[in-house]
């Protein structure tokens, strides 16, 4: 089954999600999110770790990302927010999304991109294999508006209170 998140900006810059979301999509919106992405820009960018074989592990508060073989996982750690004192020995296996090496610099690159644009709409879709795409096409996203997956852009939003 697909899955997806609609992005659509934020006069103050940003993105802003429209429909609730899951560990899945918390954890790739955290790591597209712009205050992540500045945070990395003070130091080095995710692309940066993603080349570096000897660092095997980054995040922040709200997503742990692990490089494991071929693959990237990140998950989902926002829950330790409620501890006095978060600590993060053995993340939660079932807040676990993995997605290709591959996949992963895909989607930091086209975010690179794309970050700057502050497109109207952007449509972020794991597919069945877990591989995540960016669509910002207005025709693929009115694909997948018609199949019933994609939010309706004509609705009115969500209420983010």
């Amino acid at each position: 089954m697909i899955k997806f998140i609609t992005l659509k900006p934020m006069e103050m810059g940003g993105y802003r999600v429209l429909e609730p979301v899951d560990s899945i999509f918390c954890s790739l919106y955290e790591i597209l999110d712009i205050h992540f992405y500045q945070k990395k820009l003070s130091g080095r960018g995710l692309i940066d770790w993603l080349s570096d074989e000897k660092e095997t592990s980054d995040g922040n508060e709200f997503v742990d990302i692990f490089k494991e073989r071929n693959a990237i996982a990140l998950y989902d750690v926002s829950d330790g927010l409620d501890e006095e004192v978060y600590i993060s020995i053995d993340p939660d296996p079932t807040k676990r999304f993995e997605m290709s090496r591959k996949n992963f610099a895909e989607i930091l690159y086209q975010w690179e991109e794309l970050r700057v644009s502050q497109l109207d709409i952007i449509l972020v879709v794991i597919h069945e294999d877990n591989h995540v795409s960016l669509e910002t096409d207005p025709v693929i996203i009115k694909e997948y508006q018609d199949a019933g997956y994609a939010f309706d852009i004509n609705k009115e939003e969500l209420n983010n209170a």
